[in-house]
């Protein structure tokens, strides 16, 4: 089970990616844009970001830079429908998946899994070793 935060500025989006992942067995936490996703991260232990790209306030290729900025391990998955260029740009700001909307159920949570994998791998007595 991984612990996923959900971010859109659509209600309803943020249900649906939301019902999709905790139908899984995840447990889930929202918020409605990048500024309040960066206070939800900081303030819990956070396995996998979900985020739209294209929202007011802090829009979600400002919150994949501060989150890979402040928290460079940070596993990051965007949504978006506007587009392949919104898509690409994540791209280059190391999300470890971009998907467009509307978003395949198996498609996020074969997303989600591969990030929660990657999360528990540098988590391991190994990694902090190393550190």
């Amino acid at each position: 089970m991984a612990i996923v935060l959900i971010v859109d500025d659509e209600e309803a989006e943020r249900l649906i990616l939301g019902n999709i992942a905790h139908g899984m067995g995840h447990e889930v936490h929202f918020a409605s844009d990048g500024a309040e996703a960066l206070e939800v991260y900081k303030g819990r232990k956070i396995d996998v970001v979900v985020t739209d790209l294209q929202m007011p306030n802090v829009d979600g290729l400002e919150l994949i830079v501060t989150l890979r900025h402040l928290f460079p391990g940070a596993e990051i998955i965007a949504v978006s429908g506007k587009g392949p260029e919104l898509l690409a740009s994540a791209r280059s700001e190391g999300v470890l998946v971009a998907l467009s909307k509307p978003v395949d159920p198996h498609e996020l949570l074969r997303a989600i899994a591969e990030a929660a994998q990657s999360t528990s791998e540098s988590l391991s007595p190994r990694w902090i070793l190393t550190r």
